[in-house]
């Protein structure tokens, strides 16, 4: 199988995205959020491109039944009742409602790239079901790493490259594309401590300005959900198996990512 890496988010045709698996990654912070939402219960995590859009579905719905979340350049975005931080999605807040959620750069790639195969929500938080999914799909697959406002972003890249490290099996193959090189090679580099890459990244040290660290710590544990992968249906994230992984104990994170 050939895995590609787009290392900016950039939108991609459909005939770039047609016949293959996608995992859009957004480690600070869409996908670590939308996997935790689904692992607190909630019924689905319908990722939009824009606030509009989650007035105008919000409208159609019932009030208990769903709840908006998100941020706009990191920031809370008015009338929302949740922001971005996994930990503000709780099974008390979340729990058999639908979570409308945007984001600046990684909630509008999944409808972006509905013309795919098979889309997924990837994060350190749940790597070992990403790199499952890509072993047992027999596609082509495209890894997005959402960055910022179309730039590079560190901890996207890095977990890119984790999980090309796994399917590669530590070895980066002579036909790797010069952007899956570049993933792998970060990884390569950075792998003995995750949480310190994350936090010296450049949007770990907005995050932790903004009063967001505890939040780095968090997305940098690897596989705290190891068996959960959302998968996109081209409205909505749900569970792609049935029941919620049961999460590691987050014990020392430090040690805990250089041991991955």
């Amino acid at each position: 199988m050939h895995y590609e890496v787009n290392l900016l988010g950039q939108p991609l045709r459909d005939e770039h995205v047609r016949g293959k698996a996608v995992v859009v990654i957004d480690v600070l912070r869409a996908c670590s959020t939308i996997v935790t939402a689904l692992a607190n219960g909630a019924r689905s995590v319908v990722p939009i491109a824009d606030v509009g859009e989650a007035g105008r579905l919000a409208s159609n719905l019932d009030q208990a039944s769903y709840v908006l979340g998100g941020e706009r350049d990191a920031l809370p975005i008015p009338d929302f009742a949740l922001g971005n931080s996994p930990s503000e999605y709780t099974p008390e807040v979340v729990k058999g409602r639908m979570v409308i959620l945007h984001t600046t750069n990684g909630a509008p790639i999944f409808p972006a790239v509905a013309a795919a195969e098979t889309v997924v929500a990837g994060s350190l938080l749940n790597v070992s079901a990403v790199v499952r999914f890509l072993r047992d799909s027999e596609q082509d697959a495209v890894l997005i790493c959402a960055g910022w406002k179309g730039r590079v972003s560190l901890e996207d890249t890095l977990c890119a490259g984790l999980i090309l490290h796994r399917l590669y099996g530590g070895v980066c193959p002579d036909d790797a594309s010069d952007a899956a090189r570049v993933a792998f090679s970060l990884y390569d580099a950075e792998q003995y401590d995750l949480y310190v890459a994350l936090a010296h990244s450049q949007h770990g040290r907005r995050l932790t300005a903004l009063g967001h660290a505890d939040d780095i710590a968090y997305c940098a544990q690897t596989d705290a959900f190891a068996d959960l992968l959302p998968r996109y249906d081209g409205s909505g994230l749900t569970l792609a198996k049935p029941g919620i992984a049961q999460r590691l104990p987050v014990g020392d994170l430090h040690a805990e990512n250089r041991a991955a």
